[in-house]
C-alpha cells in the first residue's frame, strides 16, 4: 500500500497517542471518580483517539480505495464521540437521569444508524457524491459533494454539541473554585475542535481544493487541555457533585483531600477556619496549626471524631472534626472528606458550667436509677473530706446517716417519677467519721433520662447558729421578762420601806423595768416578723393611723399629736404593719426630752403608693444610728441603741415598701414609709 506524507499526519498521531493514553490511564485508575463519569471519559478519550488515528491513515493513504477504507474507521470515531461526549458532560453535571436507556437513546440511535450504514452500504454513495483524490499542494486529499444524509448528520452533531456547551457554560458560571476551572477548561476543550472543524468546512482554513477535517487535528491541542484538567484540577479524583449537593448547602466547614493528602477543595466556612490552606497544599502544610487534622488525613483515619482548637482573630474556636474516606465499593481509598463543626458556643457553655459546678460551695452529684454515683463535684473533698474518685461508683445511700436513709431513699425514688424536685434535710458522713447536716434537692436530669441531679447544701453551721439564736431569743423574750417582772414587784414592795429620799431611785428602777419589758415585747414581735410566711393583707392606713395617734395621745397626755389622713388609703402590707407604725409613733414621744412633745402623722398618696410621715420635734436620731440602719449592719463600735428601728425596717421591707429617716430643722426627725397600694386579689 502506497503512503504519502502530509503536514497533518504528525499532529493527528500525537492526538491519537495522547487520547488513547488517557483512556488507558482512566481504566487503570477506575477506582477514582464516579462510575458514569469515568467510563464516559474513557469513551471520549478512546473514540477521539480512534478518530485521530483513522484520519491520519486516511490522509496518508495514496489511493482512493485505501482512503475510503480508512474513512470507515473515521466514522467509528466520529459516531462514537457523538455518543461519548454528551454522556461525559451529563455525568459531570450529575444529570445521570439522562443516561437511562430511554432518554439516552436520543443520543445514540442516530450515531449507531450512521455506523451501521457506513459499514453495510458505504459512505459512497450514502454520504459522498463522486468522491475523488485532488491535489492539496503536495499531497492529495478526498474531495466530494455532500449528500443530504451527511448534511443531516453534521447538523445533528452540531446541535448535540451546542447543547453540551450550554450545559458546561452554565456549570462554569454557577460553580466556583476548582470546579469552575474544571468546567471552563472542558468547555474550551469541546468548543475548539468544533470551531476548527467548522472553519475547515467553510474554507476559512485548509487547502483551496479538497477538504481537510480539522476537528481531529485539534485534538492534539485539546489533549493538552485534558491533561491539565485531569492532573491539575483532579478531574477524576473528586466529583463536582460533592460541592453542589453538600458544600454550598452546608453551614459546617468541609475540606476534601485526595489520596495523596493534598487539598482539592474546601467551602467558604472551611476557608474562614483555615485561611492559609490553599488548593493543592498538602495536609501537613494546610493544617499546620492543627496537626491532629493533618495526621488524620495522612494516616487514613476512618469515621472518627475528635476535637481541635484553632485561633480566629485572637479568639479560640472549638471544633469537632469528622473524618470520612472517599471510597468506591470494592475499591481503594481515593480521598478524605473532613467535616468541621463549630462548637465554640456549646464548649464555652460547658466549660462555664463545669467551672460553676467545680467552684460551687454545694455538693453536686449525678446518680443513675441504680443508685450509684456517676459524677460528684470536687467540692465534696472540701466539705466532707472524700475525694470524687472515692465516691463515684458507690451507692449514694451509703453516705447518708442510718437514721435518715429511709426518708432519703424514698425521696430518691420519687424523683424519678415526678417532674417536681424532692427536698429533704439529712446528715452525710464525713471522711473522719463525723456527720454534717445538709439540705438536699433531688430532681430528674432530663425528662427521659434515667439519672437525677442531687444538690446538697451544707447547713450545719447555719443550724447551730439558728439554735443559738433560739436560745438567746428565749432568754430575751421569756427569762428576761420574768426577771424584770420580779424586779418590778420587789421595787413596789420597797416603796413601803423607804423614805421619800429613796423614791427617785425606785422611779429609775421602774423606768428600767418598763424599758426591759418593752424590749422583750419587741423581741417577740421581731421573732414573729422573721418567721412569718410573708403573706400580705389589705390594710387601710387612714383608720389605722388615726386610731394609733389617738392611743398615743391618751398614753402621753403631755404630748401634742396631730393627724392628717384621707378618707381611705388601702395598702397591701404585712399583718405586723400596725406594730411598725406604733413603734415609730411611740419613739417620737419617748425619746423626746421636751416638756411638750409634738408629733405630726400624715398619710398621703404618692404615685402608685401611699406615704406615711411621722415627724417630731425631739433631739433627732444620731447620724451613726441612721447609717447603721440604712446599711442594715452593725459593728462593735456602730450599733443601733434599740430594736425598734430594726423591727420597722423588716416589716416595711417585707411589705414591699421603703423606709427613709431624715432630720428636721431646727430639731426633730421625720420617718417616711412608702407602702404599695392594694390591688384586686391582694392577700
Amino acid at each position: 500500500m502506497a503512503w504519502q506524507p502530509t503536514p497533518h499526519t504528525a499532529p493527528l498521531l500525537i492526538a491519537a497517542v495522547v487520547s488513547l493514553g488517557f483512556a488507558v490511564y482512566a481504566v487503570a485508575n477506575r477506582s477514582r471518580g464516579g462510575h458514569a463519569l469515568l467510563w464516559s471519559f474513557v469513551g471520549v478519550a478512546g473514540t477521539a483517539g480512534v478518530w485521530s488515528l483513522a484520519y491520519a491513515a486516511q490522509l496518508s493513504a495514496a489511493s482512493l480505495s485505501a482512503t475510503l477504507q480508512f474513512n470507515r474507521f473515521v466514522w467509528l470515531g466520529t459516531a462514537g464521540l457523538a455518543v461519548a461526549w454528551p454522556a461525559f458532560v451529563l455525568s459531570y453535571v450529575d444529570r445521570t437521569a439522562w443516561l437511562g436507556r430511554r432518554r439516552f437513546a436520543l443520543f445514540w440511535l442516530v450515531p449507531a444508524a450512521v455506523v451501521v450504514a457506513v459499514w453495510t452500504v458505504g459512505a459512497d454513495p450514502l454520504f459522498y457524491l463522486d468522491p475523488s483524490l485532488v491535489d492539496a499542494g503536495g499531497y492529495r486529499v478526498l474531495d466530494y459533494d455532500p449528500m443530504p444524509a451527511l448534511l443531516g448528520f453534521v447538523g445533528y452533531t452540531y446541535a448535540v454539541n451546542l447543547f453540551t456547551f450550554a450545559v458546561l457554560g452554565y456549570a462554569a458560571a454557577a460553580r466556583d473554585g476548582v470546579f469552575r476551572r474544571q468546567a471552563a477548561v472542558l468547555f474550551v476543550a469541546g468548543v475548539a475542535p468544533l470551531a476548527l472543524g467548522a472553519a475547515g468546512v467553510a474554507g476559512v482554513i485548509g487547502p483551496e481544493t479538497g477538504l481537510v477535517d480539522f476537528t481531529p487535528v485539534a485534538f492534539s491541542g485539546t489533549s493538552a487541555l485534558l491533561a491539565w484538567v485531569v492532573f491539575r484540577y483532579r478531574l477524576l479524583d473528586v466529583s463536582p457533585i460533592a460541592r453542589d449537593a453538600v458544600f454550598a448547602k452546608l453551614s459546617d466547614g468541609v475540606v476534601v483531600c485526595d489520596a495523596d493528602g493534598r487539598v482539592v477543595d474546601r467551602n467558604d466556612f472551611a476557608r474562614s477556619l483555615f485561611p492559609d490552606a490553599e488548593i493543592g497544599d498538602h495536609a501537613d502544610e494546610a493544617f499546620d496549626d492543627a496537626p491532629s487534622v493533618a495526621e488524620a488525613v495522612t494516616d487514613g483515619t476512618e469515621d472518627d471524631e475528635f476535637h481541635v482548637t484553632v485561633d480566629a482573630n485572637g479568639a479560640p474556636r472549638f471544633l469537632t472534626v469528622d473524618v470520612h474516606g472517599v471510597t468506591a465499593p470494592g475499591r481503594a481509598r481515593s480521598g478524605t472528606v473532613l467535616l468541621f463543626r463549630d462548637v465554640t458556643e456549646r464548649e464555652t457553655l460547658q466549660r462555664r458550667y463545669r467551672v460553676l459546678i467545680e467552684k460551687s460551695p454545694n455538693v453536686v452529684a449525678v446518680c443513675g436509677d441504680d443508685g450509684l454515683v456517676r459524677y460528684v463535684s470536687p467540692s465534696i473533698e472540701r466539705l466532707l473530706g472524700h475525694t470524687a474518685s472515692e465516691v463515684e461508683g458507690r451507692p449514694i445511700i451509703d453516705l447518708v446517716h442510718p437514721e435518715d436513709r429511709r426518708e432519703a431513699q424514698q425521696a430518691f425514688e420519687r424523683a424519678f417519677d415526678s417532674d417536681e424536685p424532692e427536698a429533704l434535710t439529712h446528715r452525710i458522713a464525713c471522711d473522719d467519721g463525723s456527720w454534717r447536716r445538709f439540705e438536699t434537692v433531688i430532681e430528674r436530669l432530663f425528662e427521659d433520662a434515667g439519672e437525677v441531679v442531687i444538690t446538697a447544701t451544707d447547713v450545719t453551721e447555719a443550724r447551730r447558729y439558728e439554735q443559738r439564736l433560739q436560745v438567746l431569743n428565749r432568754v430575751l423574750r421569756h427569762d428576761l421578762k420574768n426577771d424584770t417582772n420580779v424586779i418590778g414587784g420587789y421595787a413596789d414592795l420597797l416603796r413601803d420601806h423607804v423614805d421619800e429620799e429613796g423614791d427617785p431611785y425606785l422611779d429609775i428602777i421602774d423606768r428600767k423595768v418598763e424599758t426591759l419589758t418593752h424590749l422583750s415585747d419587741q423581741a417577740r414581735e421581731i421573732d414573729v416578723a422573721l418567721h412569718s410566711d410573708a403573706s400580705r393583707s389589705d390594710i387601710d392606713l387612714a383608720p389605722l393611723v388615726d386610731r394609733l395617734c389617738g392611743s398615743l395621745d391618751s398614753s402621753f397626755p403631755d404630748s401634742t399629736v396631730t393627724v392628717t389622713v384621707p378618707e381611705s388609703a388601702v395598702v397591701a402590707a404585712d399583718e405586723l404593719l400596725e406594730s411598725a407604725i406604733r413603734n415609730v409613733l411611740e419613739n417620737a414621744v419617748v425619746h423626746n426630752d421636751g416638756d411638750d412633745p409634738h408629733v405630726e402623722a400624715t398619710v398621703a398618696a404618692d404615685g402608685d403608693r401611699f406615704r406615711v410621715d411621722v415627724a417630731d420635734d425631739g433631739p433627732g436620731i444620731p447620724p451613726v444610728e441612721r447609717t447603721v440602719f440604712t446599711e442594715t449592719r452593725e459593728t462593735a463600735l456602730e450599733h443601733a441603741s434599740g430594736l425598734g428601728l430594726w423591727l420597722v425596717h423588716w416589716i416595711v421591707t417585707e411589705s414591699g415598701g421603703e423606709l427613709e429617716i431624715d432630720s428636721r430643722e431646727p430639731t426633730g426627725t421625720v420617718v417616711r414609709m412608702w407602702l404599695p397600694q392594694a390591688t384586686d386579689g391582694s392577700e
